[in-house]
């Protein structure tokens, strides 16, 4: 018997409202059961119906979703969040490994957005809290979420020294000598912290500039870090 996963849509402009739930259309096992415009309605219809998967735009004026999510106890639904790119901070929900949405809504997405829940069907809990406080924390404080075989680490921005690919793996060194390796392109890695101080000088190396020590020159160059590691530096990078 095929799975059937209850759906809330909550987002305050009637014209996403309906253009949401048209395309969710295409799913079988997908019901919408039920529409909310404020955080009111969403608490509400939340409690009474048990979804599986909230829809949720971020901003529902006088206030913001994370309001209301962030005095739920135990989330036990799933979250896509819906924004606009100019209302809000893209970058935290990357780092959280959060799901959003760009809106006006884009096909494509919604599919990967789906095949995401499809896959993962468990609570968000402690990725929202690290969301939050990632979205009012200082650069060196602001943590990453990595997915692994049991579910995710979350480490400091501030303590990742470099990280290395492998194909479509990526090694994270850690400052207390971890090596974390997880399923992300070092190009997915690197824009995620392209704005923490990280440097691509390789290929296959990404570096934490707060680590380098010293340049060493030769055809190509190399960089040594903080942890003793060498790292081959390509020529177009050199300057």
């Amino acid at each position: 018997m095929k799975t059937i996963y209850n759906v809330v849509l909550v987002e305050d402009e009637k014209d996403a409202q309906e253009s949401l739930f048209k395309l969710l259309q295409k799913w079988k096992n997908i019901e919408v059961v039920g529409f909310a415009s404020s955080i009111q309605e969403a608490e509400e219809l939340v409690s009474r119906l048990k979804p599986d998967l909230v829809f949720c735009d971020v901003m529902l004026p006088p206030y913001i979703s994370f309001d209301w999510l962030s005095q739920i106890q135990h989330i036990s639904f799933e979250i896509i969040f819906t924004t606009s790119f100019e209302e809000f901070a893209i970058k935290a929900f990357k780092l959280a490994a959060i799901d959003y949405i760009l809106k006006p809504i884009d096909p494509e997405e919604l599919n990967v957005a789906m095949d995401r829940f499809f896959e993962r069907k468990s609570a968000n809990k402690l990725n929202i809290e690290e969301l939050l406080k990632n979205l009012n924390s200082p650069k060196d404080q602001i943590k990453i979420a990595l997915p692994t075989l049991h579910g995710f680490l979350f480490v400091k921005v501030g303590d990742i020294i470099r990280c290395e690919s492998d194909n479509t793996y990526t090694t994270f060194f850690i400052t207390d000598g971890r090596k974390i390796i997880v399923s992300k392109t070092l190009k997915q890695v690197e824009e995620m912290l392209d704005e923490y101080g990280f440097f691509r000088v390789h290929n296959s190396h990404l570096i934490n500039l707060s680590y380098l020590v010293e340049y060493l020159k030769g055809e190509g160059g190399q960089v040594k870090l903080s942890d003793g590691s060498v790292v081959d530096v390509s020529r177009r990078k050199k300057e």
